[in-house]
């Protein structure tokens, strides 16, 4: 029951990102925080929710580029993490949890393009037929949804019934965050350290100072 629970409220936090304007309640630091309540453990719920957040800070949407997803990994991460560690120490439950949230991240980003086709469809459809416009409102809502199950319930199931060994690795929060900084520092050098960016990131800084010293 905990696992379809979970996974309901996963997919219904995961709408943010498609369909109600994205308020940020998706992104991983809000979702561990909300998953965190749920579970009655609120600080453990920020700390992977907040690293899981650094790792994917450079995942931008822009344009047709559809990047790794992010917040889906951050709601199967936190989630995992909860789960695994009510029958394992929490170093083990980090340490799986980060591993399911990568895949996941991937997998997401996959059903994504599959969701944006339909919703393509749902679309040419409604040039078409512009009086049923709540119902192709509700046809994405719906499609978005869907998505957002097939993408959780699927990991946060795994995270349930896979047997970890003794020895599996265990890995410290400190070590956790730390991977998390490492990861996301070199997805914003990567993103915004560029030569034709540095001229406006020196202007950015001195304008800075200036309002600073103000």
């Amino acid at each position: 029951m905990i696992i379809l629970g979970v996974s309901i409220l996963g997919s219904f936090i995961l709408l943010d990102k498609f369909a109600f304007g994205e308020f940020g309640i998706s992104q991983p630091i809000m979702a561990g925080t909300i998953l965190g309540i749920v579970f009655g453990d609120i600080p453990s719920g920020i700390l992977v929710g907040a690293g899981l957040q650094l790792i994917f800070l450079g995942g931008l949407p822009i344009g047709r580029d559809i990047p790794p997803d992010g917040q889906a990994a951050g709601i199967i991460g936190c989630a995992s993490f909860f789960i695994i560690r009510a029958t394992h120490t929490m170093g083990q439950a980090l340490s799986l949890a980060l591993i399911l949230a990568l895949i996941a991240s991937i997998f997401g980003g996959a059903l994504e393009i599959v969701a944006r086709r339909f919703n393509e469809n749902l679309s040419r459809a409604f040039k078409h037929r512009d009086t049923h416009i709540a119902l192709y409102h509700l046809g994405g809502l719906g499609t978005a949804f869907i998505r957002n199950m097939c993408t959780i319930s699927p990991f946060v199931l795994v995270s349930s019934l896979i047997p970890l060994p003794e020895r599996f690795p265990a890995l410290a929060p400190a070590h956790f965050i730390i991977i998390g900084t490492g990861i996301g520092s070199a997805q914003a050098l990567y993103l915004f350290f560029k030569r034709s960016s540095v001229p406006y990131i020196i202007i950015g800084g001195l304008c800075g100072l200036v309002l600073l010293v103000l």
